[in-house]
């Protein structure tokens, strides 16, 4: 890991699954910050943009879907990668997930080692 870890923000209203991306994320050496909702990350991340997002599809206040559509509509923040993670497995939400300019969609529960992978690929780390 580069001496500048990436920083990834991690959007999830349930506290034990932003607890299971942090320590996955820990264990990789990044910095990370988190959120219970898009609309609390969006405030933070217009003053600190990350290198990578985690988000959760379905949360209060602002869902996943309003927060893919709000940063991809904002320049400064369109180019940062955005892993969603979602209990739905409906295709239909994945299909609009990634028309929405995600970059990749996970379904809950995930291994960590399928997680680790879709970071590192997300972040250009992997060849």
């Amino acid at each position: 890991m580069p001496a500048n870890p990436p920083h990834v923000v991690i959007i999830d209203d349930d506290p034990a699954v932003r607890r299971l991306i942090e320590l996955t994320l820990r264990k990789g050496g990044f910095r990370f910050s988190m959120a219970a909702n898009g609309l609390r990350a969006l405030e933070h991340i217009q003053t600190e943009p990350p290198d990578l997002i985690i988000c959760d599809l379905m949360m209060p206040d602002m869902d996943g879907f309003q927060f893919l559509s709000a940063i991809k509509s904002i320049p400064m923040l369109a180019s940062i990668p955005v892993i969603v993670v979602t209990a739905a497995g409906q295709q239909l939400y994945v299909e609009k997930a990634l028309r929405l300019g995600a970059a990749a969609c996970l379904f809950k529960p995930f291994s960590q080692v399928e997680f680790f992978a879709t970071v590192q690929k997300a972040l250009g780390l992997t060849s």
